[in-house]
C-alpha cells in the first residue's frame, strides 16, 4: 500500500512539472482549471505508462535542464518581453524532451 502511495506521489510530481511546461506552450491564457486538468491527465498517463519510467524520467530531467539553460539565455535575449519569454522557454523545454523521445526510436549513425 505504501509503495502505491509513493508511485501516485511521483506521478503527481511529474504531472506538476509537465503541466508547468505544457500550459504556457499550448495555451494563451493560464488558469487554475487548465493547470489542474493537465496535472491529472499527465499523472494518469505516467501511472499507466509506468513501464516506460526510465524514458519519462529522462525526458523530465532534460526538460528541467533545458528550462534552466533557456531561462539564463532568455535573460540576455528577451530582456523586456516577459510574455514572449515564458512561451519561448516552455516551448524549448517541451521540444527538447520530444527530441530526446524521438532520438530513442530513430537510430542512425552520423559518422
Amino acid at each position: 500500500m505504501e509503495t502505491l502511495l509513493i508511485l501516485i506521489g511521483k506521478c503527481l510530481l511529474l504531472g506538476i512539472i509537465w503541466a508547468a511546461l505544457l500550459i504556457p506552450t499550448f495555451c494563451k491564457r493560464n488558469g487554475w482549471l487548465k493547470y489542474v486538468i493537465t496535472v491529472i491527465v499527465v499523472a494518469v498517463l505516467c501511472y499507466l505508462l509506468r513501464d516506460f519510467a526510465v524514458i519519462i524520467n529522462r525526458m523530465t530531467l532534460i526538460a528541467l535542464i533545458t528550462l534552466v539553460l533557456s531561462w539564463i539565455v532568455s535573460m540576455v535575449v528577451f530582456e523586456k518581453q516577459a510574455k514572449v519569454k515564458s512561451q519561448v522557454i516552455s516551448f524549448c523545454c517541451v521540444m527538447s524532451a520530444l527530441a530526446y523521445l524521438v532520438s530513442i526510436w530513430v537510430k542512425f549513425s552520423i559518422l
